[in-house]
């Protein structure tokens, strides 16, 4: 693993809560260095996740798999982003798939020795608590947009508060994270220009 990869790491998780070397040194451990190409899935949707990531360079999208085969993205994630999965007994978490939409490289760790960590530190298992309260507020304010605001505003949106990402995914994939057709969102993106 690289010095510099170590250091976006520890910078990101700064984002959260502060721990010192030998707490960050026990965390680093339990995570592996993997590299994915473009389309490859770290996750089928059939599989059960029990990871967490940390993103390095790349884009993932995160998606759903309706029984009829169509795809509905969640989010997407890409340099210096952390997700966190929860434990497998929560039976109520759907279960989605994870693709590289871009050659990608990830830090990864098995979400249960991650839990392991967290009675002998208690700063990591407040990074937990932190991580999960921003993935909520996340989906909070998702689910708010897609009831309270048109598919044009969530076009809008998403260009202003992810032009990094915009610019790297197709219009499938951003007209299904919008809940539209790429028919529409051909539309939409013609207002809007």
């Amino acid at each position: 693993m690289e010095k510099s990869h170590i250091q976006h790491f520890q910078n990101t998780l700064k984002q959260y809560t502060k721990l010192d070397s030998k707490e960050f040194g026990t965390l680093l451990s339990i995570f592996k260095l993997k590299k994915y190409k473009n389309n490859d899935h770290i996750i089928n949707p059939t599989e059960e996740n029990n990871s967490i990531f940390f993103i390095i360079s790349g884009l993932l999208r995160y998606y759903y798999l309706t029984e009829d085969g169509k795809e509905w993205n969640r989010a997407f994630l890409s340099e210096r982003m952390i997700s966190t999965s929860f434990p497998k007994n929560f039976d109520w978490i759907n279960p989605y798939g994870i693709q590289a939409i871009e050659d990608t490289i990830i830090l990864v760790a098995d979400f249960s020795d991650y839990q392991l960590l967290f009675d002998d530190n208690p700063m990591i298992e407040r990074l937990q608590r932190r991580l999960v309260e921003s993935i909520l507020i996340k989906k909070i304010d998702r689910e708010r947009s897609f009831l309270q605001s048109s598919a044009n505003m969530r076009y809008k949106d998403f260009v202003e508060q992810f032009p990094h990402i915009f610019q790297r995914i197709t219009q499938y994939h951003l007209a299904s994270y919008l809940g539209v057709t790429e028919a529409s969102l051909s539309r939409l993106a013609s207002k809007v220009d």
